[in-house]
């Protein structure tokens, strides 16, 4: 596909992200187009592993050695590293098992915008790809400027090799975790707008069905209105006057009753010409009811449609937060580890006063900031888009009610009801491996960050006290 050219589908949309995706060993080759090499894309990923585990094992070991730590310091600095590198291999595993997954929320996803647009909406895929391209334009910019504060730093500290092996395994890193955050958020991205896109046909069909509906229903409250029809058709005064007079006792009996009796009444009295007149009007008036009838039908079967295609989003919510909830409360674990680190290391630089504040301290505490800022707004970004999406989801069975809920059709109130049954058994929900993706997350969050905080400062204080315990 071209570049900044209108996408037909949202493989298409999401391109760059997938050529990405493989690029880091997080998806399997497909190699000609529809042919994956799994036993391939297993040998590239190990490849990869193995790289980045030894360049980081062996330099970012160099680089520890020539700073001057505390003791706690230096364990967490170590055992943050083991951890990240282990959790590359963890995500590059899992990205490459569920690459099937994936290939089926895809085909999913095509079905339910192939339904949408035989129903008469407009279905496309720009938003969806200008997003992608400006976020992967800001990621790489930001890693770019990010990676020359950090060279800028250890090259103070460290030779030319260890700052240029290190920066590729933060890169590396940095990119893998990245990636499954920006794949989930663009799933979540879709299945917004579709459920946003199905509540605003329900809101459009509902306005044109009401309309209808209201054009096409015959009402009587009594007899004067028949009359009032045929004094506009030019029926003689006395015949009016003598059908009032015998109709007036007879204003209680139903509908029916005194339809029938007018239509007797006519054929006895009336001429043959306004026989014939009268009797078409009742027969443009039956054609109405079927009118009727026939758009109740047509609403029956449109909210089947569309209680199956929320079905089918529903399902690939679930699907995305199981091939990709492992990884995201992955990423939320390492961010937690990494802002408790990161304030426990201002905390003995600033509070604490156990380093001389230099040049150098202020560039490392000016990285640690920028790289949390990044961490947090990746989680932020994620847990709103999250948030709104399972707002739209159940909001669609409100709309429906709101809508159809005084409807006296017996199948469009059992097609309501079986609706709201579906949403309130499969509510629309984003869990990552047992957290809830919601405005809740960030709290959950700084209350785990600020526990194992004072935890460290206590921990920290005894180590240090401890003459036993050498320095590493």
């Amino acid at each position: 596909m071209k570049l900044f050219a209108r996408p037909k589908c949202f493989t298409e949309a999401i391109a760059p992200v997938i050529t990405l995706n493989r690029l880091m060993g997080l998806r399997v080759f497909e190699y000609p187009r529809g042919h994956s090499r799994p036993i391939f894309s297993l040998i590239y990923l190990l490849f990869l592993y193995c790289l980045v585990y030894y360049i980081g094992s062996f330099h970012w070991g160099e680089y520890y050695m020539d700073l001057r730590l505390l003791k706690l310091e230096y364990f967490l600095y170590k055992i943050l590293d083991n951890i990240i590198i282990c959790l590359v291999l963890v995500k590059l595993l899992l990205g490459w098992w569920y690459t099937k997954k994936f290939d089926a929320c895809y085909k999913h996803i095509f079905e339910i915008d192939e339904t949408l647009r035989q129903l008469g909406t407009t279905v496309n895929y720009d938003r969806i790809y200008f997003i992608t391209i400006g976020i992967m334009i800001t990621w790489f910019t930001f890693n770019f400027c990010t990676c020359i504060v950090v060279f800028i730093v250890m090259r103070m500290h460290s030779n030319i090799y260890v700052t240029i092996g290190s920066l590729v395994v933060y890169s590396y890193a940095l990119a893998v975790n990245s990636i499954n955050i920006f794949d989930f958020y663009i799933f979540v991205k879709y299945l917004q707008m579709r459920f946003d896109l199905i509540n605003q046909l329900l809101r459009e069909h509902s306005m044109l069905s009401i309309k209808e509906i209201k054009l096409g229903f015959f009402e009587m409250q009594d007899y004067t209105k028949i009359i009032d029809v045929e004094q506009r058709c030019s029926l003689p005064i006395k015949m009016l006057s003598q059908w009032c007079r015998q109709m007036q006792p007879r204003k209680n009996i139903s509908l029916s009753k005194k339809q029938k009796s007018v239509k007797s009444q006519i054929q006895s009295d009336f001429p043959s010409h306004f026989q014939k007149q009268f009797q078409g009007k009742l027969r443009n008036r039956s054609q109405k009811q079927n009118s009727v009838i026939t758009e109740c039908q047509k609403r029956k079967y449109l909210l089947q449609i569309i209680k199956q295609v929320h079905l089918q989003l529903c399902k690939v919510s679930k699907t995305v937060c199981t091939i990709l909830g492992v990884q995201t409360a992955l990423e939320i674990g390492m961010i937690i580890m990494f802002l408790t680190g990161s304030l426990y290391n201002l905390y003995i630089r600033y509070i604490a006063r156990q380093h001389k504040i230099t040049d150098s301290v202020l560039q490392q505490t000016a990285v640690t900031i920028i790289l949390n800022s990044f961490h947090l707004l990746k989680i932020t970004f994620l847990s709103r888009v999250c948030k709104h999406a399972a707002d739209k989801g159940n909001k669609t069975i409100e709309i429906i009610y709101s809508i159809y809920g005084c409807d006296t059709e017996s199948g469009v109130q059992e097609e309501i009801q079986q609706f709201g049954i579906q949403i309130l058994q499969s509510p629309v929900r984003f869990i990552a491996y047992g957290i809830s993706l919601d405005n809740h997350v960030l709290t959950m969050m700084l209350k785990t960050v600020t526990t194992y905080l004072v935890i460290m400062i206590q921990v920290s204080n005894s180590l240090e006290s401890n003459k036993a315990i050498q320095n590493a």
